[in-house]
């Protein structure tokens, strides 16, 4: 059985934009995930904060290709943001005050898939690790 992870989009942004120290453990766990040996989660919020790629100044026909083609592979499992996952996120809002709305989706889709971690580099969701869901759910930088 594959370990379930959920990647948060600031993921997707250092494997995207081949960030130093970041994007060598993301291509670790994506050629994981190629060989059946993960599988990724993420929400349809994703979609839109991952919209370009870094080193480019502005949006462009490239990016929707690369960035389109690349959540269509089989590895990665979209969380629709339904009402349910949608007012989830709101009650994390508001009992969480650093919580901002984006990332509570991004928590919300996470708890409701019951991953084994949820991968982020956003100090401040990390400081929520085993604070958030029944069970509780690990928060934490991307690791192997």
């Amino acid at each position: 059985m594959p370990k379930r992870v959920y990647w948060d989009a600031c993921v997707f942004h250092a494997l995207f934009g081949k960030e130093a120290g970041r994007y060598e453990i993301c291509m670790e766990i994506e050629k994981m995930a190629r060989e059946n040996k993960v599988l990724i989660y993420t929400s349809t919020a994703t979609f839109v904060e991952c919209i370009w790629l870094k080193g480019v100044d502005k949006i462009a026909k490239a990016h929707e290709e690369v960035i389109t083609k690349y959540f269509q592979h089989k590895f990665i499992q979209i969380i629709n943001l339904d009402r349910p996952k949608a007012e989830a996120a709101r009650n994390l809002v508001w009992q969480f005050n650093a919580l901002r709305p984006k990332d509570a989706i991004h928590v919300a889709s996470a708890i409701s898939q019951q991953v084994e971690e949820m991968h982020t580099f956003d100090d401040y969701l990390l400081k929520l690790d085993g604070q958030i869901g029944v069970p509780l759910l690990k928060i934490c930088k991307p690791q192997i």
